[in-house]
């Protein structure tokens, strides 16, 4: 089943036009999302975003489902969040428990939506890092770019999969130079 589902989101990825990601049509999950996915999957979006609403912990849950997609990160979402360090609230210090239960509540439908049949359009444009925007440059080099800031956040997607800047056409090059 976990196999299938990685299947389907990385179909779900890969088919994601340039520019705003949107969800591709893929063929129905037989079953519901695994809870301990939600779990785990709304856990992470809780305690990396609940400061930055809806749209901020939507974003950091796609940063996790453009991971699983990639190739280069495990394919589910215990392998993504449990990964390392990568996500602050797993190596740090507890409790690990949610306090907010509007954010707790918001969090676990959001993970319900962003595992099922239909997730909600990717708002990081593929983006699969971010850190916050007042912190020091990450140093990550020409690989990966900002892809978009959302509240107190900059997400970084691979230079790859964002839009490369359009050529200007002769004419507007020669009304620039004078």
């Amino acid at each position: 089943m976990r196999a299938l589902r990685g299947v389907a989101l990385a179909t779900l990825v890969a088919c994601a036009g340039v520019g705003r990601v949107q969800a591709a049509e893929t063929a129905p999950v037989p079953e519901a999302a695994d809870s301990g996915a939600v779990e785990l999957l709304a856990r992470n979006m809780y305690f990396e975003a609940k400061g930055e609403g809806r749209k901020g912990m939507l974003a950091v849950g796609w940063v996790v489902l453009n991971r699983m997609a990639d190739g280069a990160f495990p394919t589910t979402v215990d392998g993504v969040v449990e990964q390392g360090c990568q996500f602050a609230w797993v190596c740090g210090p507890g409790p690990h428990e949610p306090t907010d239960r509007r954010a707790w509540r918001q969090a676990l439908a959001l993970a319900d939506k962003l595992l099922g049949e239909q997730p909600p359009t990717d708002p990081i444009r593929g983006s699969m890092w971010f850190r916050r925007a007042d912190g020091d440059d990450p140093g990550w080099g020409g690989r990966v770019a900002p892809a978009v800031r959302i509240g107190n956040h900059l997400f970084y997607a691979k230079t790859s999969r964002l839009p490369r800047p359009t050529a200007k056409p002769a004419e507007a090059l020669r009304v620039a130079e004078r």
